[in-house]
């Protein structure tokens, strides 16, 4: 649970020092890119180690992470947990923001579902 309410405070961080210290994006905005930008753009420029022959595969029997279901998912309920921003911009008080609300839960409830469980198969 540790995992999960670091990485919804770190988005949210971002979000906020991208909103008030950058350019006055707003939150949501924001915290896509920090939850989804970095781990996408990391995957893309290391994508050619991890294919046969690359340095984290040399000998190509390894598969590579992105080909596993649980990176997709974990990408998937970050921008769920980006929901937390629209929130925000949306006015946390008010009946707008109550689906925002309920998507940026339903992100911190399924990576918490998704850290038991990997820490189950493999532990972290």
């Amino acid at each position: 649970m540790k995992g999960v309410l670091i990485l919804a405070l770190a988005g949210l961080g971002f979000g906020l020092v991208l909103k008030f210290y950058v350019g006055g994006e707003p939150v949501g905005v924001s915290m896509l890119v920090a939850l989804l930008g970095a781990p996408i753009v990391g995957t893309l420029a290391t994508i050619d180690d991890d294919l046969p022959g690359g340095w984290s595969n040399p000998d190509g029997k390894t598969r590579p992470p992105w080909l596993h279901w649980q990176p997709w998912l974990l990408l998937a309920l970050d921008g769920c947990i980006a929901g937390f921003g629209f929130a925000i911009d949306a006015g946390i008080m008010t009946v707008g923001a109550v689906p925002w609300l309920l998507l940026g839960s339903a992100g911190v409830a399924g990576s918490y579902l998704l850290f038991r469980r990997l820490e189950r198969i493999e532990p972290i």
